[in-house]
This record gives C-alpha cells, structure tokens and sequence, in this order.
C-alpha cells in the first residue's frame, strides 16, 4: 500500500477566495502508524498583515514578514505530496485553499484529491471535530490549530480509523502538475516557546 501524506493548514479565513494559509505542515506515514521520513512545516507570508483569528491558530503578523510566500513553498509540497496519498481532515477546507494559493501564485490548476478522515468517523459513529475524535481515539492532540499538531493527530488518526474499519475513500497518489515549480528548502517556523 502506498504511503500517506497527511497535510493541515491555518488560514487567515475561512474562505480560500478572500483568505490565504499561513501555516501549512505535511506527515508522512504508513498505515500501520510507521513514520516516513521527516515531518515538514512552514509559515507561510499572505502577503498582509492581516492574520485573522490569531486568538485561534495564534501566529502572530510580525513572524510572516519573513516566512516565505506560498509560491516560494509550491514546490516543496508538491515535492511533499509526490507520490503519496494525500490525507485531510475536512478534506473540501484544506484542499481548497491549497488549490487557491496554487492559482493565485500562478502555477494554473491544481488537482489534489486528499482522503478525508472526517466521513471516515463519521461512518463509524465518531465525532467530527478533529480534537473531539482524536479524544475518543486516545490519540494526543498537542498544540490544536497549529498545522503541525493537527498534522501529527491527523497521522494517528488516520491509523487509528484504519485499524477500526473505517474505509477510505479511494484517492490516487498525489502527481504534481507538469509546471510544478523546484523545491526551494525555504521554511520559517514559528519562534521556539510561541503558544
């Protein structure tokens, strides 16, 4: 079975059309729970100063001025993703601002298909909400809203509805459009004792 490449962001808004990610973070994992490689994140510049819901996802506008802007990062998720079976949680949210950033940067369209572990709990009688399934699942969720937390959880997740029965829906591997643009190893985390 192929690998997985669960994924998470953190937006300004809620709607890819008017909002932009912020944060983004990729896990890659087998379906028995094996890790695979190295976990990957990065804040990302919007292009303003307006971060939205900092109470939420807590980033803070001064820590993007020098993260790399979505187009900078493109590549290196597209790199991320290659190969893989892409994994959300709420899978429409996720991929639509991917899908966004990916146009609005000027690469055309992006088509990702991602699993969605969401309808997965639900069809075996599991909360949706992220925090409250990974609860009912004994899986931690450590820093909620941060795209790395969630990402971590995600991965667990995944597993854990795996290991329950829950059934996939199926999702071809991520093959990045032909105009991908290379990787360029730009990350910016967020600062070391941020909450």
């Amino acid at each position: 079975m192929s690998t997985f490449a669960c994924f998470d962001v953190e937006t300004t808004r809620l709607d890819p059309k008017v909002g932009h990610v912020i944060e983004i973070a990729v896990v890659l994992t087998e379906a028995d729970g094996t890790p695979v490689g190295e976990e990957w994140t990065t804040l990302v510049n919007p292009g303003t100063t307006d971060v939205g819901r900092a109470d939420i996802h807590g980033i803070q506008a001064e820590w993007l001025s020098d993260a790399p802007q979505f187009g900078e990062i493109a590549g290196d998720l597209a790199d991320r993703l290659s190969g893989h079976i892409p994994v959300a949680h709420n899978k429409n949210f996720d991929v639509g601002f991917l899908a966004a950033e990916w146009s609005r940067a000027g690469f055309g369209k992006l088509d990702l298909y991602a699993v969605d572990t969401l309808p997965m709990a639900r069809a075996i009688g599991l909360p949706g909400k992220l925090e409250k399934l990974a609860n009912s699942l004994g899986v931690p969720l450590d820093d909620a809203h941060r795209a790395l937390g969630d990402t971590r959880a995600l991965a667990d997740v995944l597993v854990a509805l795996l290991d329950r029965g829950a059934d996939p829906s199926p999702c071809p591997v991520f093959d990045p459009p032909m105009l991908t643009p290379r990787p360029t190893g730009r990350v910016l985390h967020r600062p070391v004792g941020a909450t």
